[in-house]
């Protein structure tokens, strides 16, 4: 048995609705029209980027709006930037709140896709929004739903289909290619599916206690059948002093009496925190299992896939569990 919820979860349909953080323009590439003639989609994530990318193929010009140094809860869109997003021929957004700038931009709905719809009652909601700030906007909080549902490879692939629905109403002439690519991506994403039972297997006899820095794992989690108590920790290369109490005040209301091999506290760490948090959570007791966003474009390899960065996720949770 796993120890009770410390934040309890909610299913719903709820889309963030909330201002974004910063304000960037697009990169010179990604502004300048191309002279291919070919039909542009807009993507909002890097995910939804690397699953069109490999659906269409070389069929369309497939644009990321959002700067790649940028996460899209964090981001509002300039007069350009939704100007760029009106004049495409198809608009992929991620949903589940990723987006809470959407609602300020007046896109054209009939070629704009929430590519979550399939599985909006599936979604998990964050009943405790924090205060922050970015830039001269003042502090807020972001409330709303978890956004990062393609960490859990069901969800994933039912967002992949909907990539693949709309690029084929797009792209009529290369139907028959589209469903092709959609089948080989979705047998990697579905072959993760023996790797989460092989982690609940080496799970199952342990106490674990989980926690993480942020509320974005809930969908993997929830897979593995695993509670998460969740903290909210902005990406800086260094702890606050609130952060680091916060932490040690998290691991002792959620302590036992002796961790051992069969009763741990395993802590999901975003893989961008510096090496400085990691060596903090793990001094303070923390097994700790870098978890890869997938927000950014991958810095170590760009032959990566974007199945084998979720394979990666699972590969360092099974190893941290057999260790």
């Amino acid at each position: 048995m796993f120890p009770r919820l410390r934040f309890q979860l909610s299913i719903l349909i709820l889309p963030g609705i909330v201002i974004g953080c910063t304000q960037s323009n697009l990169p010179i590439s990604q502004t300048e029209k191309t002279n291919t003639g070919l039909p542009r989609i807009v993507v909002t994530s890097q995910p939804l980027l690397q699953m069109t990318q490999a659906i269409v193929g070389d069929a369309a010009d497939v644009v990321l709006v959002v700067p790649g140094d940028t996460s899209s809860p964090d981001w509002s869109p300039t007069a350009d930037d939704a100007g760029i997003m009106r004049q495409a021929r198809l608009i992929l957004i991620s949903g589940a709140g990723y987006e809470p700038w959407k609602d300020r931009v007046s896109l054209p709905g009939s070629r704009t896709s929430d590519t979550a719809a399939g599985y909006y009652d599936q979604l998990i909601r964050i009943p405790d929004a924090v205060q922050h700030q970015h830039g001269p906007d003042g502090p807020h909080s972001h409330p709303g739903t978890v956004w990062a549902t393609w960490l859990d490879p069901e969800l994933c692939t039912a967002q992949l289909h909907q990539v693949s629905v709309n690029g084929g109403r797009l792209l009529p002439e290369r139907k028959q290619s589209i469903e092709t690519a959609e089948a080989r991506l979705s047998a990697e994403l579905n072959s993760l599916n023996v790797m989460i039972d092989a982690i609940k297997a080496a799970a199952s006899d342990e106490a674990l206690v989980v926690f993480s820095d942020a509320p974005h794992y809930q969908y993997l989690t929830r897979r593995l059948g695993w509670t998460l108590n969740y903290l909210h920790w902005d990406l800086t290369d260094t702890l606050s002093d609130a952060n680091r109490q916060e932490l040690l005040d998290t691991f002792s209301a959620n302590s036992s009496d002796t961790l051992t091999q069969n009763n741990r506290r395993i802590f999901l760490l975003d893989s961008r925190h510096s090496a400085d948090t990691e060596d903090f959570v793990r001094k303070s007791g923390g097994t700790v299992v870098r978890i890869d966003l997938c927000e950014a474009a991958n810095s170590n390899s760009t032959s990566t896939s974007f199945p084998n960065r979720l394979k990666q996720n699972l590969e360092r949770i099974l190893q941290a569990l057999e260790e």
